[in-house]
């Protein structure tokens, strides 16, 4: 059985034109995770239950708009040197724009949060539940 997201987006220049795209994203399963990173810590969060790069959209963002900018981080890994400004809501569709963050096999993201205060990070993931088999 697969769910379908609905997905909006309207950016509009001030005093100037307005862009929107609309559209419907077939995927097989979800999740919506809520997780709290505390002040000055580090957060890891399961994304998908097997390492086998089925993510199809991703779309990451903090509850209170204020904490955006340079202070909570994201990587695929812990020992990944390329962290990841949270610095606005990000949206990732498709397989080829969750591969852009190079995370081909994402099952866990690594949060760091450099504020003084608690951060909630919302993540939700929609993607492909058949299992893969490979072929040897």
């Amino acid at each position: 059985m697969s769910e379908k997201l609905s997905v909006t987006l309207n950016v509009q220049v001030v005093g100037g034109p307005r862009i929107s795209a609309s559209w419907t994203k077939e995927v097989e399963a979800y999740d919506k995770i809520d997780v709290t990173v505390e002040a000055g810590t580090e957060k890891e969060v399961d994304v998908q239950p097997s390492a086998i790069g089925q993510v199809e959209f991703l779309m990451i963002s903090l509850a209170d708009a204020t904490q955006y900018g340079t202070d909570i981080t994201y990587k695929n890994s812990p020992d990944s040197p390329d962290a990841v400004n949270l610095d606005a809501p990000q949206v990732f569709i498709g397989t080829g724009a969750v591969g852009l963050l190079n995370l081909a096999a994402p099952t866990k993201l690594f949060f760091s949060n450099g504020l003084s205060t608690d951060a909630s990070v919302q993540v939700l993931v929609g993607r492909d539940a058949t299992p893969f088999i490979p072929i040897t």
